[in-house]
């Protein structure tokens, strides 16, 4: 027995060891490649479905950490193509070094959404179905052509609105026993517990769950042990209810419980997630408006709690507070620091972000136009923070650095 633990032991080490090797250079904070490729991919044969993969030019890693997103829509609406908020954090994601994914999936009518509680769970059922399909897809060409070079323990599922509907049963329903009445029929209507889109006899495991603006149909589905999440919401919405409710105002006769009714569940269960709450604000405030940039600062901010977010699952293998020092034209000092931090970069300045460890904002600063700034930490708890900042020169990525406050 003692052996068996030195082995998983080293396994271990070694598994941390290749973790900080990956997250040098910048690589999952920062967009350090510049072009990408998209290519459309035919994942279920069953339903003649599709999803676009995202891939950095020039990458040589051979285990890369895999996103796969799917877009919003209420189920009845909606492609992989024209959700801005999926296509954009595909787009930020993969110039970060990851390999990301936007699918399409069967939809339904409205009439079938609000007709009854059965028809609807059908519609979803079936979604759920052919997200699992896509996430069988990259695991099964992981053990045979490896095209993709993904590392299957670093897969992350998500989506926007209806897209993060499907992924967070996905990812929080685990088996028939946790299911009501109605989802098991339904399930059982569409090949079972694991669906029928095809790809079968691969797993559906994934490391963590991207939420935004989706809901779960019972809190209870996430519970101790689960896997972490990252959630964003508006806490007006009615379209998916921030708490339980029927979503589309009420017109469809299924409860969704959505991050005012999971919040105190994530806590209750030590379930390691970061959310943001978007006070005052209705459904997906992040996304794209045409005729208008008011969008983009709330954009920016999902973007940033999601980078913040995945950078400390893929990369946990870091524990020093300087290890984030990825570029030598900024730095922070002193750190760790108590009152004061103070910022100097080679390049000006224009926004500086302060998140605590679950995520939470803590500081937002605009309009520095400096090249070095004295950032007041007075009042802050004692803990580690990620700091971004973004210069005036578009150009210049941002950066996120790691300050321990004492």
């Amino acid at each position: 027995m003692r052996k068996i633990y030195l082995i998983l032991l080293c396994m271990a080490i070694m598994h941390s060891a290749t973790s900080n090797a990956q997250c040098l250079g910048g690589r999952y904070l920062n967009e350090i490649f510049p072009t990408i490729t998209t290519d459309s991919i035919l994942y279920s044969t069953v339903n003649n479905l599709y999803l676009d993969v995202y891939q950095p030019v020039g990458d040589t890693l051979s285990h890369r950490p895999l996103i796969i997103l799917a877009h919003g829509g209420s189920f009845i609406s909606g492609t992989r193509t024209d959700d801005s908020t999926v296509v954009w954090l595909c787009r930020n994601f993969a110039k970060r070094g990851y390999v990301t994914v936007s699918i399409d999936y069967r939809l339904t009518s409205l009439i079938n959404l609000v007709s009854s509680a059965a028809s609807a769970t059908d519609a979803v059922i079936k979604a759920i179905s052919d997200g699992k399909a896509a996430i069988r897809y990259f695991v099964k060409d992981a053990a045979s052509a490896n095209i993709y070079k993904i590392d299957t323990n670093n897969i992350f599922i998500g989506g926007n609105s209806a897209g993060a509907v499907l992924y967070m049963h996905v990812g929080y329903l685990d088996s028939m026993g946790e299911c009501t009445p109605t989802i098991i029929t339904a399930l059982t209507a569409n090949g079972g517990f694991e669906g029928n889109s095809g790809n079968a006899g691969y797993t559906t495991k994934s490391k963590a769950i991207i939420n935004l603006a989706g809901a779960l149909n019972q809190t209870s589905f996430a519970g101790p042990g689960d896997k972490p999440s990252v959630n964003c919401q508006g806490d007006l919405d009615v379209t998916v209810p921030y708490n339980c409710g029927n979503p589309l105002n009420n017109a469809v006769p299924v409860q969704l419980c959505g991050l005012g009714a999971l919040e105190p569940v994530y806590t209750a269960n030590s379930i390691y997630h970061m959310s943001h709450v978007f006070v005052g604000d209705q459904h997906v405030p992040w996304q794209y408006n045409p005729g208008t940039t008011a969008y983009l600062p709330k954009f920016q901010t999902v973007d940033s709690i999601v980078t913040v977010f995945l950078y400390s699952l893929v990369c946990t293998g870091i524990s020093g507070v300087n290890e984030l020092h990825v570029n030598a034209d900024v730095s922070l000092f002193p750190n760790p620091a108590t009152d004061m931090v103070i910022l100097k970069s080679a390049q000006v300045v224009s926004d500086i972000s302060m998140f605590d460890e679950t995520g939470r904002a803590v500081q937002q600063i605009n309009g520095i136009n400096k090249e070095s700034y004295e950032i007041n930490t007075t009042g802050l708890s004692k803990g580690m923070y990620f700091i971004k900042i973004s210069f005036s020169n578009e150009n210049n990525t941002p950066v996120v650095r790691k300050v321990m406050i004492q």
